[in-house]
């Protein structure tokens, strides 16, 4: 688990990790990227309580998250590992039991994303699409802009998690999100671990598993464990404080369409200017890496480069059918919670 500058969050985030793990083998790895607000001092306080099987905290000068990540990732000692947002909690009991049921189920899975929704009660993501005409996208979500046109991969219409139609079962997904993520160590290490050409943050998830699939292995969703993600509780901007008053306010007012299309014609969802510069770079480093646009890729090219690996899973008959017999079998047999 990642940490800087949560010190509003961390309290209900490990409050929550520490009374729905009841994994008897489980460590906790904290690094702390800087902190300069109270992370520091919780954090210790939870280390001493005793509450967790056993906490370990790294604290460290700020480098970005991609550092951080990587620093958690060496230092942990078991066969499975589990990224962890800070300002993220998990709220399903015995989460950890039913994701290693799921991912000790077939050999081929790589790794597993759970279900993420906002603390506003909108579905953040449901694993994540990224092969396909329509780019990258929140699983769960639809873009707003025209396939082969868009701008912003943040550009999509959200749903409430009842209405979600995507987030009710396990299901084969390009790439997964950092908030919470399983998948073997090993397998991580093979890949290269966190690419530091994603520093400070972002895409460096969605790169990690996109590599675990370039290994041959697979990605799936778990809808049983349940995580959300307290974005209204970060350490905000006043402009970015700004914004989400904007976007909660047309939510409320607005059907859900038409809210969507307020936000995107003021121009709210887009990422702060501050942050514009860094996504920039970002694209175009996963363009130079992985040979096809983020948000607008040729698939014609994609398919060409990768058709023959699990990144391109949807379109091979074969490996399709794969990932949902692995699905169904789990599925079947149940969790072992349940």
């Amino acid at each position: 688990m990642p940490n800087r500058d949560n010190a509003d969050v961390l309290e209900l985030t490990l409050g929550r990790l520490a009374e729905h793990t009841t994994y008897r083998d489980a460590e906790l790895i904290v690094v702390d990227d800087g902190s300069t607000d109270a992370s520091r001092e919780i954090l210790r306080r939870w280390r001493d309580s005793g509450r967790f099987r056993e906490l370990r905290l790294i604290e460290r000068e700020h480098g970005g998250v991609v550092d951080a990540l990587n620093a958690g990732l060496e230092a942990a000692t078991g066969e499975l590992v589990v990224q962890l947002d800070a300002d993220a909690s998990i709220e399903t009991p015995g989460w950890l039991e039913r994701m290693v049921a799921f991912f000790c189920s077939d050999a081929r899975v790589g790794a597993i994303t759970a279900k993420v929704v906002f603390d506003h009660g909108e579905v953040h993501a449901c694993g994540i699409e990224v092969i396909g005409p329509r780019g990258l996208h929140d699983r769960g979500t639809e873009p707003t802009e025209p396939a082969g046109r868009r701008t912003s991969h943040q550009r999509v219409l959200r749903f409430r998690e009842g209405a979600c139609m995507a987030c009710d079962r396990p299901a084969e997904v390009d790439g997964g999100i950092g908030c919470c993520l399983m998948f073997r160590r090993e397998t991580a290490l093979a890949v290269g671990g966190y690419d530091p050409g994603f520093s400070p943050v972002w895409f460096d998830d969605l790169d990690l598993t996109l590599s675990i699939r370039r290994h041959g292995l697979k990605v799936f969703f778990f809808p049983e464990v349940r995580v959300v993600h307290h974005l209204g509780r970060r350490n905000l901007s006043p402009g970015q404080r700004a914004a989400a008053r904007a976007r909660s306010l047309a939510r409320a007012l607005l059907p859900r369409r038409g809210a969507a299309r307020l936000i995107q014609a003021l121009d709210l969802d887009r990422p702060p200017r501050e942050h514009r510069e860094r996504l920039a770079h970002h694209y175009a480093y996963w363009r130079e890496k992985w040979g096809f646009d983020l948000v607008n890729p040729d698939m014609d090219a994609v398919r060409a480069r990768w058709g023959e690996t699990e990144i391109c899973w949807r379109y091979d008959p074969a490996m399709r059918a794969e990932g949902e017999r692995i699905a169904a079998a789990f599925g079947a047999r149940g969790s072992p919670l349940a």
